[in-house]
């Protein structure tokens, strides 16, 4: 959702009958959310188990995009899609994962990354080693830790030039 779609979303599904929400966020202002925006994490997200809902809100022109909490207006994550930064970036999934967020096929199955930034964008690292997994069908999400120790939970995003890659 971009934030600057909110007010042409509201007539549409207010004309469809749809049910839509308000949240009101420290960064984007007052956004507003269909249902089927939301993105429902069963366990909550860890460290922040208490919020369970949250919307996309995706940037024009960008590869981030901001997972907002629907229930804490402060609380919101910097992610990307792995593969726009990282083409070889793959995982299996737990037969229980699948289950649990309903995984049929592929298809079904987004992932993010959340990313870092403590400096600036160019020192920005992601957290591969606990992917976000998504049915995009659905909207359950979980983040998926993984067992091996393939990937980094701080891995740069920009590679320092003349730094030697990291």
């Amino acid at each position: 959702m971009k934030a600057v779609d909110a007010f042409e979303r509201l007539q549409l599904f207010s004309e469809r009958g749809e049910r839509m929400s308000t949240i009101t966020t420290t960064r984007f202002g007052e956004l507003q959310l269909a249902d089927y925006d939301r993105i429902y994490f069963e366990a909550g997200i860890p460290g922040f188990k208490e919020y369970k809902s949250y919307i996309k809100v995706l940037l024009e022109e960008s590869p981030f995009m901001f997972l907002q909490s629907a229930e804490a207006g402060e609380l919101a994550f910097i992610l990307v899609s792995p593969f726009d930064f990282f083409p070889d970036y793959e995982f299996d999934l737990s037969e229980s994962v699948i289950h649990e967020l309903g995984l049929q096929s592929k298809e079904d199955v987004e992932v993010w990354n959340v990313v870092t930034v403590r400096e600036s964008l160019e020192h920005a690292t992601a957290n591969l080693a606990a992917p976000i997994v998504m049915n995009k069908k659905t909207g359950q999400a979980q983040q998926y830790i993984l067992q091996d120790a393939k990937y980094s939970i701080k891995q740069r995003l920009f590679q320092s030039k003349g730094a030697g890659g990291e």
